[in-house]
């Protein structure tokens, strides 16, 4: 009997969240209509999956070409996002509690939790470990710069580049077709430089007798 493998749902398996349904039975196998992602799983209404700040969700992330790298598509992986202000807070006698300074707004703290699998449209590798898409995240993870990235949340944010701080490679036990991943990242903004432009400076000079 054939099942299809519910990538969203491994991937909040393998990471500690409440587990869902792993597989799922095709009701047309033959004919899947364009409602089926690659794996069979029934998409969802939003495609994205909605959610708030600090709370996880399932997004398409993208990271975009560069020097070095090739596009990488991470699709359906469990993003967390937050944020700390960066505030000094100070204490003077005779005064409950204490007097806080906004210093400025911190890096978002983004973290990216998902599952490769081997493409399901090569019939050749669909079974095989994804040895192709782990050794094109690790390009990703072995940048030494920050990273152009893009997704839905993303956008809405203002996050743009994402320095990757530390990752790893979570097992999935009875699974030889797919492999876990754990991206940790801070978000980073290009540094705008201005020159000053200093006003020109006249002499004027007496003509000598």
């Amino acid at each position: 009997m054939q099942y299809n493998i519910n990538l969203r749902a491994l991937a909040a398996e393998a990471f500690g969240y409440a587990p869902l349904i792993r597989y799922e039975l095709p009701e047309q196998p033959e004919q899947e209509g364009p409602s089926k992602e690659l794996y069979g799983t029934p998409l969802p209404p939003d495609f994205e999956g909605t959610g708030l700040l600090g709370l996880p969700v399932f997004a398409r992330v993208e990271f975009l070409a560069a020097a070095g790298w090739a596009q990488v598509v991470l699709n359906d992986p469990i993003v967390e996002i937050s944020r700390d202000k960066l505030i000094v807070t100070t204490e003077i006698e005779g005064r409950d509690g204490t007097v806080k300074e906004f210093i400025s707004n911190g890096d978002y703290a983004v973290t990216i939790k998902g599952v490769l699998a081997s493409d399901p449209h090569d019939g050749r590798y669909a079974r095989r470990y994804p040895t192709r898409e782990v050794q094109a995240l690790q390009a990703i993870i072995n940048a030494k710069e920050a990273l152009p990235v893009t997704g839905r949340l993303f956008k809405l944010l203002g996050i743009r580049n994402l320095v990757i701080k530390g990752h790893s490679w979570p097992s999935l036990p009875g699974f030889t077709n797919l492999q876990a991943y754990e991206l940790r990242c801070l978000s980073d903004e290009a540094i705008e430089l201005q020159t000053a432009t200093l006003p020109a400076l006249g002499f004027a000079f007496s003509p000598t007798t």
